[in-house]
C-alpha cells in the first residue's frame, strides 16, 4: 500500500510547511523513511508537529514512520488526529483499523466500517471490506462476514477475485454449504506453497464431503471414519497451513493425527511438530496419545492443560469428548466453565462456556440415564450443531432400550417399554398429520389388553372349522358352509353362548350357535354380503387365546381371499391346515411364503392323517419337511399330523376316537407353544405391527424434511439475491440515480399534468393554501413512488441475476418480475414524503432532476431488501421429527438374535 504522505502531498500541498520553513525536516523526514530508518524519519515528523500540530502531512510522515517502526500505539494516534483532519480518507481508515486491531484498541472495528464507505477509494474500501468479514469469520458470524463480501464491487476484468472467494468459501463451510463451498473452492484452485489459508479451507472441504458421501453430518464426525486417501489429502493442505501459521490449522492436524492409526502419518507430523517446538503441548501431546491408543494419556495431558487455563487444550478435550462421545470430559469441561475467581482455582483456570448445543446434550444424557427417554428426546431436538451425531447416537440409544433385541423363534426375551414406544408413535403422527396411523398406533394400546389371536388358515375344505371345534371340545364354528358364503369367524369368550353376524350395509344379526349355520346359509341365499361373525362361548381357553377361522384361499370369491389374508394383520400365530393327501401343493406353499415374509409365526398340521396308512403318512410329512426348508418357511415345531375329525368325535366323548386321532400331539403343542408363550407371542406381534408403523412414519417424516429442506435451500437463496441486490444497489447508486431519473420522464410528464391547474395560481396561495399543498404532495408521491421503486427493482434485479442463475436457475430469473415487495416499495415512499414535505415548492419538482432523491430512494430500497435477507426464518421441525422417526424404526428393525445368545 503506498505511503500516507506521497498521497497526501499531492492533496495538500506543502504551502504552510514551506512558509514555516519545515520543508527541509518534511524532504529529511521522507529520505529517511526511503532508506528503511523509521526512527529517523519519527523524530523530523515530530519536529513537524511541534510548529505545525495539525498538520496532515506531519501527521502522515508521523504515522508512516510509526508503522515501519512498529510502533502501533503511535499509528493509532497519528492517524485517529489525521482522520480528524481528512475523514472522508478510506486509506487513513483502513490503516487506523488495521493498527487497532493489532493493539486491541476498541475503535478499529468502526475505523474499518468507515473506510468501506468511501466509494471513491474503492482499493482501500474493498481491503477494509475483506477485514471485516475477516473479524466476522473469526467471530463466528459468518451471516455477517458473508454480507461485508457482497459489497465488494465484481472485479472490472475476467480474472476473479481470489480474496472475495476464499472467504465465500470459508462462509460456507461455517454455513455447512457445500455447494456454495465448492463453487468459491474452484475459483482458488490449487493453492500456491504459500497460500497456508486456501490450504486449509480446501482441507475443510475435503474433509465436509467426504463426511456427506458417508452419510455422516458435517459436524462431530470422526476422521476415522473416512477413507484415507481424503484425510491423507486433508492432512497434507493442513500441514502447509500449519507451517505457515494459519489459525485453525493446529487443531484441523491434531484432530486428523489423533483419528489416524497410520504410523508413517503420526511420525511425518510428529517432525513437524517437534521442528516447531510444540511436540509437548497439551493439545499435540493428546492428539499423538489418542494416535497411539493411549486414551487416559490423551484425557490426563488435555486436562492439564484445561487446569493450565489453556483455551485450546480446552478446545482440544471438546472436540475429543464429541468424537468420542465422552461425557465425563464434557462435565469437566462444564465443570471448569463454572469455575468463579473466588473458586480455589488457579486464575485463568477457567474454560470457555460449553456450546448451548452441547449443554442440551449433557441434560439430555442425565435425563436418560434417569429413564425419561421421552423428556431426552426432547432435548436432542434442539441438539444441532458438533453434537448433532452424537445426539443422533443417543436417540437411537434410547429407541434401542425401548425395544430391546428380539431373542428366540416365538418372540423376545423382554417386553418393549410399550407406553413410551406407542406415545412417540402417536406423537409423531399427529405431527405429520397421519390420523390414520394414529387410529392403527391406539389399536395397539388397546391390542396389549386382549387375548392372543391364532388365526386357522389353509386352503377351502381342509378342515379348519372341524379343527377348531375340536380345540375348543365344542361343536361352535360351522362347518360344511359353501366357500361362496364363508367368511372370516372371529371366536372369542363371553359368559353366554350366541353368534354375531356383521352383515354389510345391512342389520347385524345375533343368533345362538345352533342356527349360525342355518342364518348363513339363509343370507348367501338372499344375496346379503356377510363381513364378519363373532362367535362368543363360555370356553375357559377362550379367555387367553381367541381363534379367527378363516376362509379358504382357494375360495372362488376374491373377497373371501383379502378376508383371509387380513386374518394375517390381526393373528399373533398363524396354524396352517395343510390336507394330508395332497399336502404342500404350490399354491399353499405361495401362501406360506406370504405369511413368512409377513414375520407371522406359523405352526404346520397336516390334518386328514386317518385317511392315509402311516407309511403314506410318513413319506407325506416328510415331503412336507423337505418343501418348507426349500422354501425357506419355518414351523414352530415339526408338522404334525392327526386328523380333526376324529379328534372332535374324541372330544365329545368318544375314548377311542380321541386315541386314533393323534389329537394328544396337537394339545400340547397348542398348550405349549400358543397358550404357554401367548405374551412372547403378542409381542412379537406387537412389535411387527409398531416397527410398520415406524417405517411408514420414517417415510413419511423424511419426505417432509425433504420438502422442508428445499424451502430451506430456496430461502437461503432468495436471501442470497437479497443481499447481492442491496450491495449492488449501494455500490452503484449514483450511476445508477441519473438512468433511473431519466427513465421517470413520462411519470413527470403524468405529473405535470396533474398539476396543470395549480401553475395558474398565484405563488403566495401556492405556498399558504394547505389544501392546494396536499394536493400537490399527494400527486406527486402516487405518481412517482411505484414507477421510482418498480425502476430500483428492475436494477436491483439487473445487478443480482449473476447471484440469482448460481443460486436459483436460469428460468427463475428469467420469470421474475421488477414488482418491488411492499417493504421496499414503502421505503422508496417514505423518501418522497420526507423530500416533498421540506420543498418550499414541490410543485417545481415535476420539472426538474431530482437525482439526489433517487439516490436516497436507492439507499433506503438497498436496507429494506437488506432487512427482508436477514428476517429470521425458524428452523423447522420436520429434521428432528425425522431423526426421532428414524431412531425408532431402526430400533425396530434390529435383527432377532438367538434365544441362547
Amino acid at each position: 500500500m503506498a505511503r500516507l504522505v506521497e498521497a497526501l502531498n499531492r492533496f495538500f500541498g506543502r504551502v504552510e510547511i514551506l512558509a514555516l520553513g519545515l520543508e527541509n525536516e518534511r524532504s529529511a523526514a521522507e529520505a529517511a523513511l526511503a532508506k528503511g530508518m523509521p526512527l529517523e524519519a519519527r523524530e523530523h515528523a515530530r519536529t513537524i508537529l511541534s510548529v505545525l500540530p495539525d498538520s496532515a502531512v506531519g501527521l502522515a510522515l508521523w504515522a508512516d514512520a510509526a508503522e515501519d517502526a512498529w510502533l502501533d500505539q503511535e499509528v493509532v494516534a497519528s492517524l485517529t488526529d489525521l482522520a480528524k483532519r481528512v475523514p472522508w480518507r478510506a486509506d487513513v481508515w483502513l490503516r487506523l483499523g488495521r493498527a487497532g486491531q493489532r493493539i486491541g484498541w476498541d475503535g478499529a472495528r468502526d475505523a474499518l466500517e468507515r473506510a468501506t464507505s468511501a466509494p471513491e477509494e474503492r482499493d482501500a474500501a474493498r481491503l477494509a471490506l475483506l477485514d471485516l468479514s475477516d473479524l466476522d469469520l473469526a467471530a463466528g458470524d459468518p451471516a455477517r462476514a458473508q454480507r461485508w463480501l457482497d459489497r465488494i464491487p465484481a472485479p472490472l476484468t475476467t480474472v476473479p477475485d481470489r480474496d472475495v472467494a476464499l472467504r465465500r468459501a470459508e462462509c460456507a463451510l461455517a454455513y455447512g454449504d457445500l455447494d456454495g463451498a465448492r463453487a468459491a473452492a474452484e475459483i482458488l484452485g490449487e493453492p500456491t506453497a504459500i497460500e497456508g489459508r486456501a490450504a486449509l479451507v480446501l482441507a475443510r472441504l475435503a474433509l465436509a464431503e467426504a463426511s456427506a458421501a458417508a452419510g455422516f453430518p458435517a459436524a462431530g464426525s470422526s476422521a476415522a471414519a473416512l477413507p484415507p486417501a481424503v484425510v491423507g489429502r486433508a492432512l497434507d493442505l493442513g500441514l502447509r497451513a500449519l507451517v505457515l501459521d494459519v489459525p485453525g490449522a493446529a487443531e484441523l492436524c491434531a484432530a486428523l493425527v489423533a483419528a489416524s492409526r497410520d504410523v508413517l502419518v503420526v511420525d511425518r507430523v510428529r517432525r513437524v511438530v517437534r521442528a516447531a517446538g510444540a511436540l509437548d503441548e497439551p493439545t499435540w501431546a493428546a492428539a499423538f496419545a489418542f494416535a497411539e491408543g493411549r486414551r487416559d494419556d490423551a484425557r490426563q495431558a488435555l486436562a492439564r492443560g484445561l487446569s493450565a487455563g489453556d483455551r485450546a487444550a480446552a478446545a482440544a478435550l471438546l472436540r475429543m469428548a464429541v468424537e468420542t462421545r465422552d461425557l465425563g470430559a464434557l462435565d469437566a469441561l462444564a465443570a471448569r466453565g463454572n469455575a468463579k475467581d473466588d473458586d480455589k482455582e488457579p486464575r485463568g483456570a477457567a474454560a470457555p462456556p460449553l456450546p448451548p448445543d452441547l449443554v442440551r446434550l449433557r441434560d439430555a444424557a442425565a435425563m436418560a440415564s434417569a429413564g425419561q427417554g421421552s423428556g431426552a428426546l426432547d432435548a436432542l431436538d434442539a441438539v444441532t450443531g458438533e453434537g448433532a451425531a452424537w445426539a443422533d447416537d443417543m436417540r437411537r440409544a434410547i429407541a434401542q432400550a425401548w425395544v430391546p433385541p428380539a431373542g428366540g423363534p416365538a418372540g423376545a426375551r423382554a417386553a418393549a417399554a410399550w407406553g413410551d414406544v406407542l406415545r412417540e408413535l402417536a406423537r409423531t403422527a399427529k405431527l405429520l398429520d397421519r390420523l390414520d396411523l394414529l387410529a392403527a398406533i391406539e389399536a395397539l394400546a388397546v391390542e396389549r389388553e386382549r387375548p392372543l389371536r391364532a388365526a386357522v388358515v389353509g386352503e377351502f375344505n381342509a378342515g379348519k372349522s372341524t379343527f377348531l371345534n375340536a380345540l375348543l371340545g365344542e361343536d361352535v364354528a360351522p362347518t360344511g358352509v359353501l366357500p361362496t358364503t364363508a367368511t372370516l369367524h372371529w371366536v372369542a369368550w363371553a359368559p353366554d353362548p350366541f353368534a354375531r353376524i356383521v352383515v354389510r350395509g345391512g342389520q347385524d344379526r345375533v343368533v345362538p350357535h345352533a342356527a349360525l349355520k342355518d342364518t348363513l346359509r339363509a343370507l348367501a341365499a338372499a344375496g346379503d354380503k356377510v363381513a364378519r361373525v363373532f362367535i362368543y362361548a363360555p370356553i375357559e381357553r377362550l379367555k387367553r387365546v381367541e381363534i379367527l377361522d378363516t376362509p379358504g384361499f382357494n375360495a372362488p370369491d376374491p373377497d373371501h381371499i383379502a378376508e383371509a389374508r387380513r386374518a394375517f394383520d390381526e393373528a399373533h400365530v398363524a396354524i396352517w391346515l395343510l390336507d394330508a393327501p395332497q399336502a404342500m401343493k404350490e399354491s399353499e406353499r405361495r401362501v406360506l411364503s406370504e405369511i413368512s415374509a409377513l414375520g407371522v409365526p406359523v405352526q404346520i398340521l397336516a390334518n386328514k392323517a386317518d385317511r392315509l396308512k402311516p407309511d403314506a403318512l410318513e413319506t407325506v410329512l416328510a415331503h412336507v419337511r423337505d418343501s418348507l426348508a426349500a422354501s425357506a418357511i419355518a414351523s414352530l415345531t415339526p408338522p404334525i399330523a392327526f386328523s380333526a375329525r376324529l379328534s372332535l368325535k374324541g372330544r365329545l366323548g368318544d375314548e377311542e376316537a380321541l386315541a386314533a386321532s393323534g389329537w394328544a400331539e396337537v394339545e400340547a403343542l397348542f398348550a405349549e407353544q400358543i397358550v404357554d408363550a401367548s405374551d412372547a407371542l403378542r409381542e412379537r406381534a406387537l412389535r411387527r405391527k409398531a416397527g410398520r408403523i415406524a417405517a411408514e412414519l420414517a417415510q413419511a417424516a423424511s419426505a417432509r424434511a425433504a420438502e422442508d429442506r428445499e424451502a430451506g435451500r430456496r430461502a437461503r437463496a432468495e436471501a442470497d439475491r437479497l443481499r447481492a441486490s442491496a450491495a449492488y444497489l449501494r455500490r452503484e447508486r449514483r450511476a445508477l440515480a441519473a438512468a433511473i431519473d431519466k427513465a421517470l420522464e413520462p411519470a413527470r410528464r403524468e405529473l405535470a399534468s396533474d398539476l396543470r391547474p395549480i401553475a395558474a395560481l398565484p405563488e403566495e396561495r401556492k405556498r399558504t393554501d394547505a389544501s392546494v399543498r396536499a394536493y400537490v404532495q399527494e400527486r406527486l408521491v402516487a405518481r412517482l413512488s411505484w414507477p421510482l421503486s418498480a425502476e430500483i427493482a428492475r436494477a436491483a434485479r439487473a445487478g443480482a441475476e449473476p447471484v440469482a442463475r448460481g443460486a436459483r436457475g436460469a428460468r427463475d430469473v428469467e420469470e421474475g418480475g421488477a414488482s418491488p415487495s411492499p417493504r421496499a416499495a414503502a421505503h422508496v415512499r417514505a423518501v418522497l414524503m420526507g423530500m416533498v414535505a421540506v420543498h418550499d415548492a414541490p410543485d417545481e419538482l415535476a420539472a426538474r432532476p431530482i437525482e439526489g432523491v433517487v439516490e436516497a430512494a436507492i439507499d433506503a430500497f438497498a436496507m429494506a431488501l437488506s432487512a427482508e435477507a436477514e428476517a429470521p426464518v425458524p428452523p423447522p421441525a420436520s429434521a428432528a421429527i425425522e431423526l426421532r422417526a428414524q431412531a425408532l424404526r431402526v430400533a425396530f428393525e434390529a435383527p432377532v438374535t438367538p434365544a441362547s445368545a
